[in-house]
């Protein structure tokens, strides 16, 4: 789960922060065993959902396409195999970034066979099969449940919504109408009650030296609109 919405998702696809070639390759490697395709891909349809939300080239948006298609069918969508590299231009020029898009099967046989060897066929059905499909409903989740269940703070022009429990069990990431108002920041809980574990941590990193230049949301308290 870190390694999603850390890596995949505030690094790789809105480049919230920085850090070296080396931890950007850890992070790359962490999210593609999570099964969700490899960075360059994730990022390329994720940039594409922010330019083009809750319309029809949204890849999954609830609003057009229903919340079982945002939810989880859309990764099985054929239309959605390839990568537009145009959006992604600044993570394909790193040879291993592709490489690992082009393999990101082995990432994964290697986790299912580092699992066995520590537990045997339960460590491959509940530290990779179970851990993987759970860790995958809770991503898809902000796709389909954040757009439609919760208050909105901001008025976006989208259905993104601020949800306290998908922020607790996705380390941050519920925090989905205040992404929507700035997606460059690497803090998604803007007020300090909303916990964003996935913040904390790149903080500890960032006064460890791993990562530099966590950005940092706007001054808050306007476009908002009424909760609802």
């Amino acid at each position: 789960m870190w390694a999603t919405t850390a890596g995949l998702h505030r690094y790789f696809a809105h480049r919230s922060f920085r850090t070296s070639r080396a931890f950007q390759f850890v992070l790359a490697l962490l999210g593609t065993t999570a099964m969700q395709n490899g960075p360059i891909w994730w990022a390329s349809w994720h940039r594409r959902h922010h330019k083009h939300v809750d319309t029809p080239a949204d890849p999954h948006s609830p609003r057009v396409y229903g919340s079982w298609y945002a939810h989880v069918a859309w990764v099985f969508d054929p239309n959605n195999d390839e990568t537009d590299l145009s959006n992604v231009r600044d993570l394909t020029r790193f040879p291993e970034l592709r490489l690992l898009d082009r393999f990101a099967w082995v990432p994964l046989v290697a986790f299912a066979l580092v699992c066995y060897a520590v537990a045997g066929f339960a460590g491959v059905v509940w530290g990779f099969v179970v851990s993987t499909i759970a860790v995958n409903h809770a991503v898809f989740c902000i796709n389909s449940l954040a757009h439609k269940w919760g208050s909105r703070r901001y008025d976006t022009p989208d259905t993104s919504r601020n949800n306290p429990l998908l922020a607790l069990f996705t380390l941050g990431e519920g925090w989905h109408n205040n992404h929507h108002f700035h997606m460059s920041s690497a803090r998604q809980g803007f007020l300090w009650w909303e916990v964003d574990i996935t913040y904390y941590t790149l903080k500890l990193l960032s006064w460890l030296r791993v990562v530099r230049d966590v950005r940092e949301p706007p001054c808050l308290g306007t476009h908002r609109s009424p909760p609802g």
